[in-house]
């Protein structure tokens, strides 16, 4: 995903959200193998290295911004490798439904990045032994130890994972809307400021990277 995914994503959302015809809302990704291998690391632009990480932290920031503030019911649907940013972002949905081969990773170590809101994200999904697990060695995670660890809601053979989804969404768009938006808003208390120091931190990062590469 490039700067302008998220953007397109974040508005998106706000799109839906104040859509009185949309009742809920399901991220997937297109085709059979890859649900989002997360955030583009390339420069097409070749601008300078800090400014390329601005960019990014921007656009990651107004994607996060407009998940934490769509009340309707969001699910994932993992249709294959939920990689990186991909991984976190299927982890803010309220429901993850992967298909049986679907994949997770966090595997920013490998490329000298480290993940502060990966690692947030999982210690609050799966706790901090896990987090640490997944964070520092970058390993995969099969769709059966995801759910094992209670990390996504349901695995279905692929071919099955539209309409179980489908049927998820449904379920949870009659329930009643005012206390749906409350909840989740409620589940979602502090982290808007978890996320904004991990961007903060993320920002001031760059000189040490360089020094330890």
């Amino acid at each position: 995903m490039c700067s302008s995914d998220l953007d397109a994503l974040a508005a998106a959302l706000a799109q839906s959200g104040s859509d009185a015809a949309t009742e809920a809302v399901v991220l997937t990704g297109a085709g059979e193998k890859i649900f989002s291998a997360g955030i583009d690391v390339k420069n097409p632009d070749n601008l300078p290295h800090e400014a390329l990480a601005a960019r990014r932290r921007g656009a990651v920031e107004h994607c996060l911004e407009a998940i934490l503030a769509f009340d309707k019911p969001l699910l994932a649907a993992v249709n294959g490798y939920a990689i990186g940013l991909g991984f976190m972002l299927a982890l803010l949905t309220d429901r993850v439904i992967a298909a049986d081969t679907a994949v997770f990773s966090l595997p920013e170590i490998d490329i000298n990045i480290p993940t502060f809101l990966g690692i947030s994200m999982v210690t609050r999904a799966g706790g901090a032994a896990l987090a640490s697990d997944l964070v520092l060695s970058g390993r995969r995670m099969s769709a059966a130890e995801a759910y094992q660890r209670a990390l996504i809601a349901e695995i279905v053979p692929a071919t099955d994972l539209a309409a179980t989804v489908q049927k998820a969404a449904l379920m949870l768009a009659a329930k009643p809307k005012a206390a749906y938006a409350l909840n989740k808003q409620w589940m979602k208390r502090g982290l808007r400021e978890e996320f904004a120091a991990a961007n903060a931190r993320s920002a001031g990062v760059q000189e040490i990277l360089a020094k330890g590469k």
